[in-house]
């Protein structure tokens, strides 16, 4: 993924560090607004990593959802998600809610291929 990525705004003091290694097939559920990152796998074992996005449609229909403090988006990516029980995209009118102008001469669906190939 070429996309620029959220950073702190400030340095950070890093230690302690805290590491979370789950068991095989564990799952690890927390809010993107808050602080990760991820180290080198040097364990010599394939690690592999699956990123699951989630939104909760009552948070976005009433902005009450966790504040984004360390980015600065525009426009919004609520178009990438589906429904998970008949695969429909969030509604346009709840986009709208979020939607800036100037983002519309932008990907309005992240396609990997697509931004790979620009």
């Amino acid at each position: 993924d070429t996309r620029e990525q959220p950073k702190p705004e400030e340095p950070m003091d890093l230690d302690p560090q805290v590491r979370v290694i789950s068991e095989p097939g564990g799952a690890l559920i927390f809010s993107a607004a808050q602080m990760h990152s991820t180290v080198p796998n040097t364990s010599g074992r394939t690690r592999f990593s699956i990123d699951f996005r989630t939104v909760n449609l009552h948070d976005v229909k009433t902005k009450t959802g966790a504040p984004n403090i360390d980015s600065e988006p525009v426009g919004t990516s609520l178009r990438d998600f589906m429904k998970g029980s008949d695969l429909s995209r969030m509604p346009e009118d709840v986009v709208a809610l979020y939607d800036d102008e100037a983002a519309r001469e932008g990907v309005l669906i992240y396609q990997p291929g697509a931004v790979a190939a620009k």
